[in-house]
């Protein structure tokens, strides 16, 4: 095995999104930035699910105090994060973000779900057999495929990840309407999937 001099760069996203939605402890990236600084590494933090204010700030990176950039792509990104911050988009989605916060814990009372968790307008609802274990479901249940499909049906477009998790990113214009909306519908496909008898025997 190699060391550090066998490392081009470290590739992370500040909070994982299709894995699920896993918010990190405060620091952990701030920590990850000074190990690459100590040992030579190139640090590449991917910001495609988390940047333009998915999470509050304009990067997610904000919230451990990390930044860099290249002179060139950093002055074509910066007329695009003014049309963000003087447009007033990155304002609402902070606006909002509290909507969003009590949509999901709004949802924690339901028999399927096990888990929410989220930053900004970045979360995540995971459904269970069993809340008291956070037992999964059966593979052979094939919950993200009838999740993804009831939602759809019931006006709703979600990620549904392999582990049936719901995973959701609402547009950063949203008002507190919409939001509503967005949380009644997933309700709505949550009881539809509870409708479901081979559903229900597997939460008994």
């Amino acid at each position: 095995m190699g060391g550090p001099d066998q490392v081009a760069a470290f590739f992370c996203e500040p909070i994982v999104g299709s894995g699920g939605v896993i918010v990190p402890p405060k620091g952990w990236l701030a920590a990850m930035r000074q190990t690459c600084t100590d040992l030579g590494i190139l640090l590449v933090v991917d910001e495609v699910i988390t940047g333009f204010g998915r999470t509050g700030p304009m990067f997610a990176c904000e919230h451990d105090d990390t930044y860099s950039g290249h002179p060139v792509s950093a002055a074509v990104a910066f007329e695009v994060l003014r049309l963000y911050t003087e447009g007033g988009i990155l304002a609402n989605g902070q606006k909002v973000a509290a909507r969003f916060a009590a949509g999901l814990a709004g949802l924690a009372d339901h028999p399927l779900v096990g888990d929410t968790r989220g930053q900004g307008l970045l979360g995540a609802i995971e459904l269970v057999a069993n809340k008291a274990t956070k037992a999964r479901f059966d593979p052979a249940l094939n919950v993200p495929a009838r999740l993804f499909e009831t939602g759809y049906r019931k006006g709703g477009i979600f990620r549904a990840f392999g582990d049936n998790i719901i995973g959701l990113a609402p547009a950063l214009c949203c008002d507190d309407n919409e939001m509503d909306m967005i949380f009644a519908r997933i309700r709505e496909t949550l009881d539809d999937l509870l409708s479901s008898a081979d559903i229900r025997a597997a939460i008994a």
